[in-house]
């Protein structure tokens, strides 16, 4: 017993010891050789391991830009400074999934344990970014002020935003030779760094902006309710009982039982169909009716293609489009960064032009090699993956070996035997619109090519974050960088849609552009979708 007792002591303060050099490393400088030594780890690994590296540079030109980076190291840097400038030049590149981290501060367990049941500031708001400027996309503790809604934020905690985006403009940009996406992103990394800085706090002071007037408001840590009844709670709670003791509780017969649970599944398949989200209290797809008035038009929203249940999603919602007899459909994935291939594919088999049975995707992935993913189920060797888990990573391991085929030099994975290749019946015939924005990426991108090859829709909005002709996606190694302890995100496979065109690296090009402006935003005018009502309006 002294034993066990001494090793949890021993385990407990070598936690303490590993959170407190783990974040001490985060503040500490690294020497310019070690930094350079990280960069040429980086340069053999994306020109070796990455497919496609060189789909928009040649290697060469790669190779140049990391020994101009390298080279350009003369002053030891701090790891997440080193990650930001490092970024630019991996960003540049043109594979918006190809990332370098940045070290984000660990919490030891007491504080943990303190803090475990309550709600950061920081996650009490969503920020977004438009022309440059910050402001609410949802706050859930602040006071419902239009003043505070409408307001552009230029600081939390004395930090500014103008200052973090002149630095970090750049760090991951589109796919090709998009930009778009990078400054959709900027608030993710603004949230990351004041985390870092801040630490785990029990409230934020942001400065915002609003007709020339500077204010300032508070968000605080949201704790759980203490429970405890006062002498009036329970004088209630004696009165229902006093009259729960008169009324006999009605028994349900057995149909009425039946009826009963079937309302309830129907429930919780709803929550399930549209990716119900407990914590943020919203649903990931949902069907809105912009007019009330007008039932022939819907708006099927995704916010996400990683939810799932696509396969019964997606006939659950078509048919239903069915019912409702809608002749206007409007495909709004604006803000949707992708997700499973599989989701797009079920998506597009209900909104395609003709019966062929086809997918979003080609029928072919493009991988690096034959080993590509052996290589990545043994990259990171686990006790448990390896050992309880080593069956399947065999399976897979072989099963790559036969699904992997060699033609012209290069490497494919064979796609054709995913089941997700459908042709339902109640395919949607009416008109078609699709909104998307520079932050419609990866999945969302490869979806859209498809439709748009198809000329059966109208794109309204702006170009997509990813390229028109695929991406490096779906299956990643992640390689730890020896000094910085930064990971490098390197993929593995392309995906392409079941089209392509000449034009490199751009994304998919809206039939009618429109841009959304800072004061669109923030009066909570959508142009994009007003134009689509409008056209609706004029061919009636």
């Amino acid at each position: 017993m002294n034993k066990i007792f001494t090793l949890l002591i021993v385990t407990f303060f070598s936690s303490c010891v590993s959170v407190q050099k783990y974040n001490a490393h985060i503040d500490k400088k690294i020497d310019v050789d070690k930094l350079q030594q990280d960069v040429d780890y980086t340069k053999e690994k994306l020109l070796t391991k990455h497919v496609d590296i060189d789909l928009y540079h040649s290697k060469q030109i790669i190779a140049n830009r990391l020994d101009s980076f390298k080279n350009s190291i003369h002053q030891p840097m701090l790891p997440n400074d080193f990650s930001r400038e490092f970024s630019k030049v991996i960003s540049s590149f043109g594979h918006g999934h190809t990332t370098l981290s940045m070290l984000r501060k660990r919490t030891e367990k007491a504080e943990a344990k303190k803090y475990k049941k309550t709600k950061s500031p920081f996650s009490l708001i969503e920020l977004k970014t438009l022309d440059g400027r910050l402001f609410f996309e949802k706050n859930k503790n602040i006071k419902d002020s239009s003043l505070i809604k409408q307001g552009e934020i230029l600081a939390i905690n004395g930090i500014s935003y103008q200052d973090f985006r002149k630095d970090n403009i750049g760090v991951r940009k589109g796919d090709g030779f998009i930009t778009s996406l990078d400054e959709y992103l900027l608030p993710v990394y603004y949230t990351a760094k004041l985390r870092n800085v801040i630490g785990n706090t029990d409230s934020i002071t942001l400065s915002l902006v609003k007709n020339d007037s500077i204010f300032t408001e508070i968000v605080r840590r949201e704790y759980p309710k203490k429970k405890g009844k006062n002498l009036r709670d329970e004088k209630k709670v004696d009165v229902v009982k006093s009259e729960d003791k008169k009324t006999e509780k009605k028994k349900l017969t057995k149909e009425e039982k039946l009826l009963a649970k079937k309302r309830y599944k129907h429930k919780e398949d709803i929550k399930k169909y549209f990716g119900y989200n407990k914590s943020r209290n919203d649903y990931q797809r949902e069907l809105i009716f912009p007019n009330p008035e007008d039932s022939t038009t819907l708006v099927l929203k995704i916010k996400s293609f990683s939810i799932g249940h696509g396969k019964e999603a997606y006939p659950f919602i078509f048919d239903s489009i069915e019912r409702l007899k809608v002749k206007n459909l409007v495909l709004d994935i604006r803000n949707n960064t992708g997700g499973y291939v599989s989701d797009i594919n079920y998506l597009y088999s209900f909104l395609k032009a003709n019966d062929e049975v086809k997918m979003a995707i080609s029928n072919e992935v493009k991988v690096g090699s034959k080993f590509t993913m052996i290589n990545k189920y043994f990259n990171k060797p686990n006790v448990i993956g390896h050992t309880f888990g080593l069956p399947l990573v065999l399976y897979g391991s072989v099963k790559s070996l036969f699904d992997i085929k060699k033609e012209n030099n290069d490497y494919f994975l064979n796609t054709k035997k995913k089941k997700y290749a459908i042709n339902p019946d109640k395919k949607y015939k009416g008109n078609l619109y699709v909104l998307t924005n520079g932050m419609s990426y990866s999945a969302s991108s490869i979806i859209s090519a498809s439709i748009q090859n198809d000329g059966k829709a109208i794109f309204v909005g702006e170009e997509t974050g990813g390229d028109y002709n695929g991406t490096v996606a779906g299956q990643f190694i992640d390689y730890k960088l020896s000094e910085s302890k930064l990971k490098l995100h390197v993929g593995l496979m392309t995906y392409r849609p079941n089209t392509s065109r000449e034009l490199k690296g751009r994304g998919i090009i809206p039939d009618i552009p429109i841009k959304m402006s800072f004061e669109d935003l923030i009066n909570k005018k959508d142009p994009q979708l007003d134009w689509i009502l409008n056209d609706i309006k004029a061919k009636q």
